[in-house]
């Protein structure tokens, strides 16, 4: 069997790190360049369960389940039900597009922004 000689060579490497570079400047745009949410949607078993406006403050018990906390234009997860509890060492959401999902519960919360088409809402 014929050995070939594989040698990384100074091209390789320049455009290694091109992309790289390329890659963590377009990770720190989206994170930077999201905006603020002003809507919070609660689907459970994939179906809209309720939506609320991240402006008032208020707490949504999802059929004894979890606490859902909207507090200060933020959202968390509180008293959940779910064994590893996850959902509640997740923080705080209040961006456009960020999500807290609880898998033992089938829960998703997300928060949306104005004029945004989400997946499951078409």
């Amino acid at each position: 069997m014929e050995e070939k000689n594989l040698k990384i060579r100074k091209s390789d490497i320049v455009l290694t790190c091109a992309i790289v570079v390329f890659c963590a400047a377009a990770a720190l745009l989206m994170f930077f360049l999201r905006t603020g949410g002003d809507t919070v949607r609660i689907y459970k078993n994939g179906e809209l369960f309720a939506e609320r406006s991240l402006s008032q403050d208020d707490i949504i018990n999802v059929d004894g389940l979890m606490d859902v906390v909207i507090q200060n234009g933020k959202v968390r997860v509180e008293n959940s039900v779910c064994p590893s509890g996850a959902c509640e060492h997740s923080g705080s959401v209040y961006k456009k597009g960020e999500s807290i999902i609880c898998l033992p519960n089938k829960i998703l919360i997300k928060i949306s922004g104005e004029g945004e088409t989400d997946a499951i809402s078409g």
